[in-house]
């Protein structure tokens, strides 16, 4: 059955014809009558008029036809049938164009010309207007051509339309005239007016048969689209389904496939709810979260949902439905596709446990990396410390060798464990760069001077190029340079065996900053551009043969090179096969002020206090006895955790030296009991001693209640510094240090002594108050109380300049924040112990 517009537009157009056909018979019937009062005149003039009312007409009609295609081309949304509609426009167009260049040949009065000078006009003015209509609507911007096809086509169309219209009139009245004249001629002439009328009826037969074929031809295309549609509907892979405000009304047979059904009645018979579990998406039920979908798409037009679908057998498989809204047959109804994506969330599912699972490797890797470090740092820290110990000793030449030899060893394969955690830091992402004051003009003499003695072992010159006038201070990390610098000159003195080796700097002003290259030259062997490129790869030499001959793991400098990336600068290399190597490090760096961090010789420090060193390993046991004795310290040795708790019970202690990885109770067991402890000792200062390199477990030890933290193995160096931080210096030279900084607060209050007396002497009354508020907050567990004094004593302790109560009152504040109290009085009683060692 034809849609209802067509069978319309049949109906006007076949009424149309007829009418016309009718008006036509019975003019023709009216002119018989009267033929018989015309003479030949009339017939002359009936047959000219008549060829220019026709064809006057048939402009008319064009017009008017155009006018239709225009808007059918406005408002057709196939292109295929908007390209036929523009060919039939374009032939319209020729057929006036044709009809007008006849009708201008067959005029003769002044009128007439008149007439078609005006109907030219219009058309020129027209024409343009037409054709922007209809490349708008070919252009799909049918909104435009509509209005321009309401505003201006169509207006002067209709002034065309008028114009021949005037043009049929001027015709009929010559025939009036003509008739007048001619009227007894007419008899002559009815012959020729009844085959006229018949040929117009024939004609408009003709029309009338043309206009019908077309009509069934557009009928058959639109049962080929439905066709087409219906096709795709049912060969769809996709779950197809329609529904209206009552339910299903049709679905394909995927849909059936789908949810385990043999027919689409089954289907249609079925609710929303019985197609999916009763629990669906955030808790909804079935009914619920379909009716939302639903609601979304008839008021967006398209909505897009999660589905939790369940078959006739009763299993269960997941879904994605989009819905869209749309009119079917004058109704509006929601088409909604459902696919089954079971198989995609389980792939999903699968690649998620995937990557759980690497990362619960990554952290199996840096616990291994760990536990190894552990392993291998702690006899290590033995070896450097009795090796060195051993070397004070009176040795002949020979043992001397063999110790340093040992020394030497030791040290390289705690370079070579180093470079695995840097190496490991840097994988995970863990290793952070500083920004502190350093002067490159000395790093680079200290790198140099650290090699000097090895260069010379093998007849090498090593030398240092600075420029005249370096930068006072940078700012950077100038533990990474050095280590860069290490790694490069080791290596190339490693790989020259004559000639020399060069550390070059350079620095260059740039946008506020300074570029630094550091560039170290040497002559050695050289490598190609194969070598080159895999050079800082990790695990990487130039091949076999190189790393039997001079050993190493190829880690170097891949972790220099990913330094170097780290601080936003970049390491690179050229060089040729026997021609040595250049290596640059190139990095820019801001200048600075602030002074000069920098680590200051260590003298001999004789200490006083009485040390509880707990550690298991014998070894580690004999160094540090030695060590502690060597400054003056009193010691006494616990193997265990346990065996230090009785100890500690028994007998009086300064401090604790304690190793964090025991067997029975390991050390940060033993730092929670001290903590516990009744009396006065749970706020002993307690140093942990640990091979654990990762910096987050200085974190682990302070919660756990330590005042401080010593990584495996340590110089002798860095084991005095801490322990003078937390004991009592002995020995006259040793002036003792000032609480404020006064140089600074009279350089603050210039020529007034006074003020800066009468501050010094309240803050030290004030912080006495305050350290025992902070006491008693601390003991009765008052964490917002405790929170407030020690934020006040770190303002206080930073308007007067006393550096280090500020920063113990922050260390105090930090703890209560997190909840540690155990750390807070630790912290507590090292801030008393300051406060009065220097008050």
């Amino acid at each position: 059955m034809l849609p209802s517009p067509l069978r319309s537009l049949m109906f006007n157009v076949g009424l149309g014809f007829t009418s016309a056909l009718l008006l036509m018979l019975a003019v023709i019937g009216l002119g018989v009558t009267q033929m018989e009062h015309l003479n030949a005149e009339l017939a002359n003039v009936v047959s000219v008029n008549n060829v220019k009312t026709r064809l006057a007409s048939r402009m008319r009609d064009t017009i008017r036809d155009r006018q239709m295609l225009m808007h059918n081309i406005v408002i057709a949304v196939d292109p295929w049938e908007k390209d036929a509609l523009f060919m039939r426009f374009q032939d319209y167009g020729e057929r006036y164009a044709k009809d007008r260049g006849q009708l201008g040949t067959m005029l003769s009065t002044p009128d007439e010309k008149l007439l078609m000078d005006e109907l030219d006009i219009l058309t020129s003015f027209n024409q343009p207007i037409m054709f922007n209509v209809v490349q708008a609507a070919l252009d799909e911007n049918n909104y435009d051509a509509l209005k321009q096809l309401q505003e201006e086509a169509i207006p002067l169309q209709n002034e065309l339309m008028e114009s021949l219209n005037n043009m049929t009139s001027l015709q009929r009245e010559a025939n009036e005239a003509a008739l007048v004249k001619t009227f007894t001629a007419y008899q002559a002439t009815r012959n020729l007016m009844l085959v006229l009328g018949i040929s117009a009826t024939l004609l408009a037969t003709l029309v009338a048969v043309l206009v019908s074929r077309r009509m069934l031809t557009q009928t058959r295309q639109l049962e080929t689209e439905k066709q087409k549609y219906q096709t795709l509907f049912e060969t769809n892979s996709d779950a197809v389904v329609i529904l209206d405000d009552k339910g299903f009304t049709d679905c394909n047979p995927a849909t059936l496939s789908l949810f385990g059904m043999d027919s689409v009645a089954t289907f249609l018979g079925k609710s929303i709810s019985q197609l999916g579990t009763p629990l669906q998406a955030h808790g909804m039920s079935a009914h619920d979260h379909a009716t939302q979908a639903i609601r979304q798409a008839r008021s967006q037009g398209h909505a897009v949902m999660d589905w939790q679908g369940r078959r006739q057998d009763g299993s269960v498989f997941s879904a994605e439905i989009a819905m869209h809204a749309m009119q079917l047959e004058g109704r509006p109804v929601i088409q909604a596709i459902m696919r089954d994506v079971s198989e995609r969330r389980a792939a999903e599912a699968a690649k998620e446990a995937a990557r759980e699972a690497a990362l619960q490797m990554a952290h199996a890797k840096s616990g291994f990396i760990a536990n190894v470090s552990h392993e291998i740092r702690t006899p290590m820290h033995g070896i450097l410390g009795m090796s060195g110990l051993l070397l004070k000793t009176p040795l002949d030449g020979q043992q001397r060798e063999y110790v340093a030899t040992l020394k030497s060893s030791a040290e390289g394969l705690l370079t070579i464990i180093n470079d695995i955690l840097d190496f490991s830091k840097i994988e995970a992402g863990k290793l952070a760069i500083e920004q502190v004051a350093f002067s490159p003009a000395a790093l680079a003499q200290g790198v140099v001077t650290l090699f000097q003695a090895r260069a010379l072992e093998k007849n090498l010159h090593l030398k240092l190029t600075l420029p005249d006038a370096p930068p006072a201070a940078l700012l950077g990390d100038p533990t990474r340079i050095r280590q860069i610098l290490l790694n490069l000159v080791d290596n190339a003195i490693k790989f020259t065996h004559q000639g020399e080796v060069e550390l070059r700097v350079a620095f260059e002003a740039a946008e506020g900053a300074v570029d630094c290259l550091f560039t170290v030259q040497d002559s050695g062997i050289g490598m190609n551009a194969e070598t080159q490129a895999r050079l800082f790869q990790a695990f990487s030499q130039a091949d076999s043969s190189t790393t039997r001959r001079y050993g190493g793991t190829g880690l170097g400098l891949a972790v220099s090179s990913q330094l170097a990336e780290l601080m936003e600068g970049q390491l690179t290399v050229e060089s040729a096969p026997g021609k040595g190597s250049r290596f640059t490090l190139a990095l820019r760096l801001p200048a600075t002020t602030l002074p000069l961090v920098e680590l200051p010789m260590q003298a001999a420090i004789q200490l006083q206090g009485r040390i509880l060193a707990v550690e298991d390993h014998p070894v580690n046991q004999k160094m540090l006895a030695h060590q502690l004795r060597e400054m003056g310290l009193q010691y006494a040795i616990a193997a265990s955790g346990t065996q230090a708790l009785d100890m500690l019970e028994k007998e009086r202690f300064d401090l604790v030296l304690m190793d964090w990885q025991m067997p029975e109770m390991d050390g940060l067991d033993a730092t929670r009991q001290i903590r516990r402890l009744p009396t006065d000792v749970r706020h002993i200062p307690v140093i942990a001693l640990t091979a654990n390199a990762n910096t987050d477990f200085r974190e682990v030890c302070l919660a756990a209640g330590a005042n401080d933290y010593l990584s495996k193995p340590y110089t002798e160096a860095a084991l005095a510094a801490l322990l003078k931080q937390w004991l009592p210096q002995a020995g006259p030279a040793t002036p003792r240090v000032p609480l404020l900084d006064l140089p600074a607060l009279h350089a603050r209050y210039p020529g007034n002594p006074e003020l800066v007396n009468d501050l010094a002497a309240v803050f030290a009354s004030t912080t006495e108050a305050s350290l025992a508020a902070l006491k008693r907050a601390i003991e009765q567990g008052h964490a917002e109380s405790c929170r407030k004094e020690a934020h006040a004593l770190k303002g206080a302790a930073a308007s007067v300049m006393a550096t280090a109560i500020q920063q113990g009152a922050a260390r105090i504040e930090s703890s209560v924040q997190r909840g540690d109290f155990v750390s807070a009085a630790a912290e507590l009683a090292a801030l008393e112990n300051t406060f009065h060692s220097h008050a």
